[in-house]
This record gives structure tokens, sequence and C-alpha cells, in this order.
């Protein structure tokens, strides 16, 4: 999967994903940005990896002072996500803490609930028990099980370089709480995963080229579909969560009704361009925001629905469609002569 760089999103999508396919064509799974409103009960919280991979972001330096030391780029991103947060929960104050933490990278750091106005000041500065490991799930299990196992509705973002030890674990996991919300047996949870660092985001097997995600953006969809470029395991395992959704073994699990249970979502930090992307993945995905819509490639031909009823009918929040893999582009048609060109290129 190549999920576009969000610099390159136009408005009004919140996603637009591309998937290369064996027959020349390419799948392209695209939201609409809706961020949820006046939302009753909504519970929030913000967990900052704190294992010592993260040293570096956290400010810490190989040298102690007075020699030079980073900068700390954890600090204005966990203050700005959590201001956010704390202005859309219900309570009006999120919940934060470190993960990994501990001699096996299993331990959490309960910071504490805080306003928007604390949350926007807050130094985030390294923790003095920094993991020696990365696991993550015992921090989803804080928001989930210990913080707000009984509400009805929570959204809970998660920092990390990346390295994630126990993936397994955390995709059985996510299967377990999928099911249970499509019984009914628990309220709507979304999360987020945000990637933040600088390790390299693609890698060439042939020339060991190596690329940043600046240097890649524009390029996502190429470098997807040619079998010498590779993406790194940071970047790969956020990736995985998010698509656990359409895995055959973890997912593909739907309420009664038909709506898919999707509860991951990935970002890169240094590509969002603002905090509303949160919500890229609309909380109801099916819901009809169009009566009727068109979609184009970039020839001008009718893109071909994946149920191959079209858009005529409605045009849900998440739509997906096929069309050649060499079409640079694809226009959302509205009624009224709206329309919306979204680049792939």
């Amino acid at each position: 999967m190549a999920q576009l760089d969000s610099h390159l999103v136009s408005k009004p999508f919140g996603e637009v994903n591309v998937f290369p396919q064996s027959d020349g064509k390419c799948r392209v799974v695209a939201t609409i940005l809706m961020p949820p409103a006046d939302v009753e009960q909504a519970q929030t919280g913000l967990a900052i990896d704190a294992s010592k991979s993260m040293a570096t972001a956290f400010g810490i330096g190989s040298a102690p002072p007075p020699f030079p030391q980073p900068e700390n780029i954890v600090e204005p991103v966990g203050n700005a996500i959590a201001e956010y947060l704390a202005n859309f929960d219900s309570d009006g104050e999120t919940s934060i803490i470190y993960w990994a933490c501990g001699k096996f990278g299993d331990d959490i750091e309960v910071l504490g609930d805080f306003q928007a106005s604390a949350a926007a000041d807050f130094e985030f500065v390294a923790p003095k028990n920094m993991g020696t490991g990365t696991k993550l799930l015992p921090a989803i299990k804080y928001f989930t099980e210990t913080r707000f196992r009984a509400q009805p509705w929570g959204i809970f973002l998660f920092i990390t370089d990346g390295i994630i030890e126990d993936l397994d674990e955390v995709k059985e996991y996510t299967r377990e709480i999928s099911l249970q919300i499509a019984s009914g047996q628990r309220g709507f949870v979304k999360l987020v995963i945000i990637g933040l660092g600088s390790e390299f985001f693609y890698k060439n097997s042939k020339t060991n080229e190596t690329l940043s995600v600046d240097a890649a953006e524009g390029r996502l969809v190429e470098l997807e579909s040619d079998t010498n470029w590779f993406k790194s395991p940071a970047w790969s395992a956020l990736e995985e969560l998010d698509d656990l959704d359409d895995d055959p073994t973890y997912g593909k699990i739907c309420k009664e009704g038909g709506e898919p249970v999707d509860i991951w979502d990935h970002k890169l930090a240094s590509n969002m361009k603002s905090l509303e992307e949160i919500f890229a993945e609309p909380v109801q995905r099916s819901a009809i925001i169009s009566p009727t819509a068109e979609v184009i490639d970039s020839y001008g031909n009718p893109v071909e629905s994946i149920d191959g009823c079209g858009f005529s009918n409605g045009l849900p929040a998440r739509f997906e469609f096929l069309m050649p893999s060499s079409s640079t582009s694809f226009v959302l048609k509205l009624p009224g002569g709206v329309e919306f060109v979204q680049s792939l290129k």
C-alpha cells in the first residue's frame, strides 16, 4: 500500500491509498475528511514512546551537556496533539502516558489528565526509566481496559519511532476488540499511531540508496510498484496495523448490517498538514455524503467501482475503485458541477 503524503492530498479528501494490482490496474481507497462533531462521552488519550530508541527525539545526545544536544522534537508534537485532544474530549481533558518504559519496555508512566492549556505548555522530557524494549500492548490496554473500557466512544493516539516488538500480540488484541465492537459488547474505538523520527523511509535493494520521507514525497506510487524498493521495517509496522481491517486473519470483521470494523490508522508526523487528519478515516465509512457522484481517471474514463455498482446511487465517506495504474490522477464529480481533482504523482 502507498498512502499518499498528506501534503499531496487535496481537499475534501482525508486519505488516499493506492494498491498496485498484478493485472496492471491499481486499487484506490479514498476517504472524505469528516471530523466528528459534538460526540457525546468522547474520551481521548495520548501515549508517547519512551523507549531508548527515542532518546534523540527527546533531545538527548550521545554525549552529556555541555556538549550540544539534539532538538527535542517530541515536545512540540506532543503539545499540539494533546491540546487538540483535550479540546475534543467531552470532559475537557486528555489522558497522557509514556509507554515502553522499564527494563523490558512493557511499563507505562502515567503523566495525568490535562486540560488544553496545560497540555499545550507541558514539558515533554524523557522519563528517567526509558525502556530497553518497545511493547505497545500495555499502553493500548491502559486506555481500552483500565481507563475507558465502558465508555461508548474513544480515540487514542500513540507516538513512536515505529519499532514495535509485540506486533503479533497487538494484532491479536485488535481482533479481540474488533469482535467485541461488532457484537455490540464494546463502544467505538479508534487507535491512531503516529510515526516520529528520521529513519529511512524507502531503500533500494540493488543500489542501497535510501530515501527520507521528504525525498519519497510524490514518488510513493512509483516506489510501491518497483520491487527493488522496500519500506523500512519501522514504517512497515505502522502500515501493517493500518491494514488490519483487510487482513484475512485479524480483520474482515463487520457489524450487523455490514459496516466493517476498522480500529487502526497510521500517520507520519512530518507529513501531517493539520491535526484534523487523525479523523482521516471516517467514523462511519459507509455514511452517504452525496446522493450521486462520478469518478473518472486521468484519461477521462469512468473508474471501476469495487462493487460494480458505481456511485450513481450515493457516494460513501470511504470509497474504492479500480483504474489503470498509468492514470496520474482521478476526478470526483459531484452534483451541481462541483469537481475535485486528486493527483497521484
